[in-house]
C-alpha cells in the first residue's frame, strides 16, 4: 500500500515501496545508459524524455507537474476485531462490559466484522509556488469510526450527549474536514485555512492506515482534539521551522458544541480557543519535533468534565452540563526520528501531553456548590522496524492519568491507565495492506459496565488486563 511520503509519519509507512523504487531506478538507468551511451547528452530527443517520464511514473516515481484542478482520493479500511470481554445477551444491555478509554469503535464487546472507514478526499490542492492562489479540501468519513468520532453530531446521536452503545452502524457519516485555503505571497508564503480542519495536536491521525498501529492510542482517544472549526494561518519561518496560529470555536470535534447546546461555554459570544504550534524538521527530513498549545480563556466544551464524586466525565467528543467559563489549557509535544544508520528501517517516536481546567466545574444552578478544577497527563512511545519489503512490526506504549472531576469518559475519580500494543504489517500489493494486532490495557478501573460511571460504589469494575485482537485490511485508491 503506497502512502504519500509527505512527512516523517508517512515517509516510514511507505518505506517498503522504496525498495521497489530503488530497484526500478537502477533498471531504468541501466537500460537507458546501456542502450544509448548519449542518452543523457544535450541531444536527448523529446520522445526519449516522454518515454523516460512514463517509465518513471510506472515505477512509482512521481514527476512533478502542476497540481490537478480537482483530485479525488481515499481508502477503504475494514477489520475483524475481538475484545475479550463479554457482550450482553438478550435485554440485559446494561451489563455489557466496556473499556471506555479506548476509542468506542475499538471497545465493542465480543467479536465481529467492521467497516471502520470509507474515507474520501476531494481537493483542489495548491502548488508549491509562492504566489496568489486558492484551493479547498473536503474529507468525508463513512463507517463505524465516524460514529465514534462524530458524537454528538452523527445522526443517530442527536438528542443525547451519551452514546447508547447501539449506534456503531456502517452508514454513519462524519465530515472530518471542509476548509477553503489560500496563499498570500508575503515572505516565504502565508497559507490561511478557514472552515473545519484537523488540529496540529497528536502524533496519531484520524486515518487508521496512516498510523503505526491499527487501534487508536490512549492520548488520541481521550486527551486531544481531532477536529477544530475556525481559522488558522501557517507560515514557514525557514526550510526547517513552520509556525501555525489559529482561533477556533470553544469546543473539540464539533462546531459550537453540537446538540443539545448546553450553552454554558461554547455558545457564548466571545468563547474561543487559541492555537499556537511550532514544527521543526531536520534538513535531511529524517526527524521532526512539534510543540502545540491551546488556550481557552473562557473554557471549552467538549471536552466534557465530570463532577467528583458523583458524575463522570464525558470525554473529548461530548459536552458536559458541569463545564463553566474558566481558563482551559492544553499542551502537546511529539517527536519522531528515523536513524540514518538503520537505512530508513527504524522509526522512533514519543509524545507527551497535559492540561488543566481551573475552577470551571460545578453543579448547574446550585449556588452552594463551589467550582472545582481538573488536570490530566499522558505519554506515549512508538517503535517500528521494517523487517523486509513485505513485513514490518510496530510497538506502542501508552499511559494516561486524570484527576478528580474527570476528563475521561465514564470515569469518576483519579485514574492511571496503561496500554501496550503490538502490530504486524503486511504490504501485500502496491495499494493493499493487512495488519494483525494484539493489545492489552490495564490500570485503575479500566474495565466497567456500559453507561455506568466507573468509580462509583456498587458499580462493577476491573483493573484488567483487558485484551484486544484485530485483523485489518486497507486499500488505498486515487
Amino acid at each position: 500500500m503506497v502512502i504519500p511520503c509527505t512527512n516523517i509519519n508517512q515517509r516510514f509507512l511507505c518505506a517498503f515501496s522504496f525498495f521497489r523504487t530503488y530497484r526500478t531506478i537502477i533498471l531504468l538507468i541501466s537500460f537507458f545508459v546501456g542502450s544509448n551511451p548519449f542518452a543523457f547528452s544535450e541531444d536527448l530527443q523529446p520522445g526519449s524524455v516522454a518515454e523516460l517520464q512514463k517509465a518513471l511514473e510506472e515505477g512509482g516515481i512521481a514527476v512533478e507537474t502542476k497540481p490537478p484542478v480537482l483530485s479525488l482520493t481515499g481508502y477503504l479500511d475494514t477489520s475483524y476485531t475481538y475484545n475479550f470481554i463479554s457482550a450482553h445477551s438478550g435485554a440485559n444491555r446494561a451489563m455489557t462490559a466496556q473499556v471506555p478509554t479506548r476509542m468506542e469503535s475499538d471497545s465493542i464487546a465480543g467479536g465481529g466484522w467492521n467497516l471502520n472507514q470509507l474515507y474520501l478526499v476531494a481537493e483542489k490542492p495548491m502548488s508549491e509556488l509562492n504566489e496568489w492562489q486558492a484551493g479547498f479540501r473536503t474529507d468525508l468519513m463513512i463507517g463505524q469510526d465516524a460514529a465514534s468520532m462524530g458524537m454528538p453530531d452523527n445522526i443517530t446521536g442527536l438528542g443525547t450527549v451519551n452514546n447508547s452503545g447501539l449506534v456503531f452502524n456502517t452508514g454513519s457519516f462524519l465530515l472530518a474536514q471542509a476548509f477553503a485555503q489560500f496563499r498570500v505571497p508575503v515572505g516565504n508564503g502565508l497559507d490561511i485555512k478557514m472552515g473545519k480542519f484537523m488540529s496540529p495536536f497528536a502524533f496519531e491521525l484520524m486515518e487508521r492506515p496512516a498510523n503505526l498501529n491499527f487501534s487508536y492510542g490512549l492520548i488520541f482517544s481521550n486527551l486531544i482534539p481531532e477536529i477544530l472549526v475556525g481559522i488558522e494561518a501557517i507560515y514557514p519561518l525557514s526550510s526547517a521551522f513552520e509556525l501555525t496560529l489559529g482561533i477556533t470555536d470553544g469546543g473539540f470535534n464539533t462546531s459550537r458544541g453540537g446538540y443539545p447546546f448546553f450553552g454554558f461555554v461554547n455558545n457564548e459570544p466571545f468563547s474561543s480557543l487559541f492555537i499556537a504550534s511550532l514544527k521543526y524538521e531536520t534538513p535531511k527530513k529524517n526527524a521532526l519535533l512539534t510543540s502545540s498549545l491551546l488556550f481557552g480563556p473562557d473554557g471549552a466544551n467538549p471536552p466534557g468534565f465530570g463532577f467528583y464524586p458523583d458524575f463522570p466525565g464525558t470525554g473529548v467528543f461530548r459536552e458536559s452540563p458541569f463545564n463553566r467559563s474558566a481558563p482551559f489549557f492544553l499542551g502537546d509535544i511529539y517527536g519522531a526520528w528515523i536513524p540514518q544508520i538503520t537505512k530508513d528501517r527504524l522509526l522512533l517516536a514519543i509524545e507527551y501531553t497535559g492540561g488543566f481546567y481551573n475552577g470551571g466545574i460545578s453543579l448547574p444552578n446550585d449556588p452552594f456548590i463551589q467550582p472545582a478544577s481538573s488536570d490530566w497527563f499522558g505519554a506515549s512511545f512508538w517503535m517500528k522496524y521494517q523487517l523486509t519489503a513485505f513485513l514490518s512490526i510496530a510497538f506502542r506504549q501508552d499511559w494516561i492519568q486524570a484527576s478528580n472531576n474527570e476528563i475521561l469518559y465514564q470515569h469518576v475519580g483519579r485514574t492511571d491507565i496503561w496500554s501496550s500494543t503490538l502490530t504486524f504489517r503486511f504490504d501485500l500489493w502496491e495499494n493493499l495492506m493487512m495488519r494483525a494486532e494484539g493489545r492489552m490495557d490495564w490500570g485503575k478501573d479500566v474495565v466497567g459496565v456500559i453507561l455506568e460511571p466507573l468509580g462509583l460504589p456498587g458499580v462493577p469494575v476491573s483493573n484488567g488486563p483487558a485484551f484486544f485482537a484485530a485483523i485489518e485490511v486497507a486499500y488505498l485508491f486515487w
